[in-house]
């Protein structure tokens, strides 16, 4: 397979990348076509859909392409490109990073191939001389993500009103207080605060490690530099600068 098409988000790395689309409707994404099907007329049709289900891979192997990711290419097998040394089992973080489960009963990226599956909500199909631009929103993947393919999300079939959660049900979602100083907020693009938040509110840092309350992150997002501490259930936004 070869990607059909990169997508333009605002999320340049691993970290904060959120866990599931829905967790933040609001991320905007792009998706660029390569030239080879940088055709309007393949996606005749799409606009009258709401939402798409995206199928993508992780970049180097494993989500994020950081540093981290070059080790864990290393056991990676060039010929079939799936990790041979992938896990059995893996931590959630819905569990709070502490608890192991079957990797194929998670959504974790840490899988024998690369593949991810989001559902985006499409904003607008743009039609250009050099071909189309889907314009979607809850875009959790990290900005150049290659997509394989795109498929409409069809609600009599995609949807199982009736569906259990597994483990899931019995962990509902918790989201951080996030204090934003209205004095800091207007550095950020009015369409962008939104999705920043959404990204802040679930808290980007590693599941089951000890932190400091002292200690401040930095996200990247967009053209910022954002940088926050998180004390209990609270995160303070404490400074924003240009990338």
């Amino acid at each position: 397979m070869k990607p059909i098409a990169h997508i333009r988000t605002d999320l340049p790395q691993k970290f904060g990348i959120p866990r599931n689309s829905f967790l933040a409707p609001h991320l905007q994404g792009r998706i660029v076509f390569e030239p080879e099907f940088a055709l309007n007329s393949a996606v005749a049709g799409l606009d009258g859909f709401s939402h798409a289900w995206l199928l993508w891979e992780f970049e180097n192997g494993t989500p994020g392409g950081t540093a981290q990711d070059i080790a864990a290419d290393a056991a990676t097998d060039d010929k079939s490109g799936t990790n041979t040394k992938w896990s059995p089992t893996v931590r959630p973080p819905r569990l709070g990073g502490s608890e192991r489960m079957g990797v194929f009963a998670t959504r974790s990226p840490f899988r024998p191939n690369p593949i991810g599956l989001t559902c985006v909500k499409i904003d607008h199909v743009e039609l250009t001389d050099d071909g189309p631009i889907i314009h979607v929103l809850g875009a959790d993947l990290r900005d150049g993500t290659p997509i394989f393919d795109i498929k409409p999300y069809i609600p009599f079939a995609d949807c199982h009103p009736d569906a259990t959660g597994g483990f899931i049900d019995e962990a509902p979602w918790h989201e951080l207080d996030v204090d934003f100083p209205e004095t800091l907020q207007a550095h950020i693009e009015g369409d962008k605060l939104e999705g920043l938040v959404e990204v802040l509110r679930q808290d980007p840092r590693r599941a089951g490690s000890k932190h400091d309350p002292s200690r401040v992150y930095h996200l990247a997002f967009a053209a910022y530099d954002i940088a926050f501490t998180v004390d209990g259930d609270a995160l303070h936004v404490v400074g924003v600068a240009s990338a």
